[in-house]
């Protein structure tokens, strides 16, 4: 596997050369950021000291400093809109499928940025348009530059293992273009250990037992991504090669209660995952800084996943799927952000395709899902005046969907997805964004086909007829700097859902992800920052806060909350960032998530968990971090409710565990060559 890996990194770097090659004798070369910051939006500059101040290894590090902004990631599985978030590099979204934006922005070292723009209700970029917070981050490489990064984890959690990470970026500039390859390693590992305790339905303590799980990631990334700026043009080509194995055991030594435990059950499971990508990135500038953009990416993935589950007295189960998807997306946009209504016009059309074979309790199902889709959108901007925008946004989507299993499902979907947002911006540290829209989901292919959780044992059956539920939503954000000590951003929001996704039973029996009708959500969220430099030189003082409830009709047990809300979310961090070192403390306070099945209702809580971080500059080139997670050891506890044959009729015992992860230290060291 290592030696077919390797020739085929071999040969991307060999095709990204071929592509860049002929396009680079056609460019000239104007040293330039992509998409300039326009004076028409409110914006805070962190350059210079201010940047400085922003502690950090790589810009996720500086990003996560600053006060009022919340990172937004899409964790939609297919389309261009579905990657990237509010955060663009030199003005243009990150166009990939292969990593989230917080890897993407982790692998951006702190030497490459120049500085970061935050726009708090309005932005001059199109590609985000859909968001009111944006943070721009410039970058510069003057010079080859090479910038590394270690992490080792410490603890007797792992017992013999120590798990590393190690990632290394190289800089190159060359005539016109910025060449950037990435290269990551991990062999991350985790391991818990539960008590696990059952009861009738009577309140008799049936079983008890431990339970030892263990976890591990082994991932190698190689990327290369080529970066053109002139005055008129941008060109950015991307290639990555990804390889994860992933495997999970669990072993359970249980028995009767006072008597010796003689029953055993294990579980095994690995998950090898190989991933390639390409993409090509162009934006044209015309005149009047009116812009063309043209994105096209290509993406294989390819999934083998198989599992075996041995108990005592019983014979193995074993289950097996292999996974093979494929997208191409093209991306066309046109914007004019000096024209009097500043117009947006574009579409999206992307080609998807998953093929699954499952083989479980002795059968064999072959499962295929396709679709295309057409996304085209038109937006308009209205300036009322220096204080008062009004953003307008029309969405809409056509999809031909079809799956197959031992039938054959097609559906044709039209949607209409608008957005309006009111934006004020006061002359007095405050602004105000109140947003409509309606907002439709992906759809999840790994929904369409099999699929089981052995831990909790439970499975559940494809759904070839599944739909993607949607929500209309009014939201209202205030941001306000007080007294130049006191950042507070408020958000309030409600949504209509309809379409919801929970498991059903579904026509052939068993259950499955399904559409099971309508809900309504409200919910808010609540960030402070508190500059307490008056007490302790560089410190602040941050709170984040979530609250959502959500009410839903179940015909099993009436109105109930929507399944894995969190009702409430919190954490406060204390910190201080000195010119040659930073350190801090962060409290996350306890949360719960409830989990509906047919039969069973699953509850996951935690509870409080301290971290602490502490980081010194050694030298101009090299900086040590030393970061202790759960440092009062982190608790969980799952609990099964089991009912006879449906929710919400005669109780029929439960199942407790409470788990727990000791402290684990990591040792990061970052340098710049």
């Amino acid at each position: 596997m290592e030696k077919s890996l390797n020739n085929r990194l071999s040969m991307f770097g060999a095709l990204l050369c071929a592509l860049i090659a002929p396009v680079s004798a056609a460019l000239d070369y104007t040293d330039t950021q992509s998409t300039i910051d326009t004076p028409q939006f409110a914006v805070i500059n962190y350059d210079n000291q201010a940047l400085e101040q922003l502690y950090g290894q790589n810009a996720l590090d500086k990003i996560e400093q600053i006060p009022g902004f919340a990172l937004v990631q899409n964790t939609a599985s297919r389309g261009l809109s579905a990657a990237g978030g509010n955060v663009l590099i030199n003005g243009a979204m990150p166009a990939s499928k292969s990593e989230s934006l917080s890897q993407i922005l982790s692998q951006l070292p702190a030497a490459h940025i120049t500085a970061l723009h935050f726009y708090s209700t309005g932005h001059p970029f199109g590609s985000a348009s859909q968001y009111n917070q944006v943070i721009n981050v410039l970058t510069h490489t003057s010079s080859i530059t090479t910038n590394w990064q270690t992490h080792s984890k410490l603890t007797s959690a792992y017992q013999q293992y120590r798990p590393s990470e190690l990632a290394a970026q190289f800089s190159v500039p060359m005539n016109a273009w910025k060449h950037q390859i990435n290269i990551h390693y991990q062999d991350d590992r985790y391991q818990s250990v539960s008590t696990i305790e059952s009861q009738s339905a009577q309140k008799i303590i049936t079983e008890v037992g431990s339970e030892d799980f263990f976890e591990k990631l082994n991932s190698r990334l190689l990327s290369l991504n080529s970066t053109r700026y002139q005055a008129t043009n941008r060109l950015v080509l991307s290639a990555k090669a990804l390889q994860d194995d992933w495997q999970t055991d669990f072993y359970r030594l249980y028995g009767s209660m006072h008597h010796a435990l003689n029953q055993t059950w294990q579980y095994n499971e690995s998950i090898d995952t190989m991933e390639y990508e390409f993409s090509a990135d162009w934006l044209k500038k015309l005149s009047q800084d009116k812009q063309l953009q043209l994105v096209a990416l290509q993406n294989k993935k390819t999934t083998n996943n198989q599992s075996v589950t041995r108990e005592t007295g019983e014979q193995n189960d074993v289950f097996k799927q292999y996974k093979s998807h494929q997208e191409q997306v093209m991306l066309f946009s046109f914007t004019a952000p000096r024209s009097f209504l500043k117009p947006e016009v574009g579409i999206e059309i992307s080609r998807n395709q998953l093929d699954a074979v499952t083989q479980a309790s002795g059968s064999q199902i072959a499962s295929r899902v396709s679709e295309i889709r057409y996304l085209p959108f038109v937006a308009f901007t209205y300036t009322m005046n220096s204080q008062w925008k009004l953003y307008t946004r029309l969405n809409t989507e056509h999809t031909k969907l079809k799956s197959t299993t031992a039938s054959t499902h097609r559906s044709d979907l039209n949607f209409m997805k608008p957005l309006l947002r009111l934006s004020y911006e006061s002359k007095n540290s405050w602004d105000f964004a109140l947003t409509a829209r309606r907002h439709v989901d992906q759809l999840d292919f790994n929904h369409f086909v099999a699929s089981q959780d052995a831990g909790f044992d439970r499975s559940q059956s494809g759904n070839h007829r599944l739909q993607p539920s949607q929500f209309s939503e009014l939201a209202a954000q205030l941001n306000a700097r007080l007294m130049d000590s006191l950042f507070i951003s408020l958000k309030v929001f409600n949504q209509w859902q309809k379409d919801i996704h929970e498991v059903v039973t579904l026509t052939n029996g068993s259950a499955g992800l399904g559409n099971a009708g309508n809900a309504t959500l409200l919910g808010s969220t609540l960030s402070s920052t508190l500059s307490t430099d008056n007490l302790l030189s560089g410190s602040q003082l941050s709170l984040d806060y979530e609250y959502s409830t959500a009410r839903y009709h179940d015909p099993l047990t009436g109105t109930r909350a929507t399944t894995g809300l969190t009702p409430h979310s919190a954490s406060i961090e204390f910190r201080r960032d000195m010119p040659n070192y930073s350190w801090g403390v962060d409290i996350t306070l306890p949360e719960s998530a409830t989990y509906f099945y047919q039969d069973e209702i699953f509850v996951e809580r935690d509870h409080t968990e301290i971290n602490a971080f502490g980081e010194y500059t050694l030298s101009d080139s090299l900086r040590v971090k030393v970061a202790v997670s759960a440092l009062n050891s982190a608790k969980y506890t799952y609990t099964q409710t089991y009912f006879d044959s449906r929710r919400g009729e005669i109780f029929d015992g439960e199942t407790r565990f409470n788990d727990q992860v000791k402290p684990v230290v990591t040792v990061s060291l970052t340098g710049t060559l």
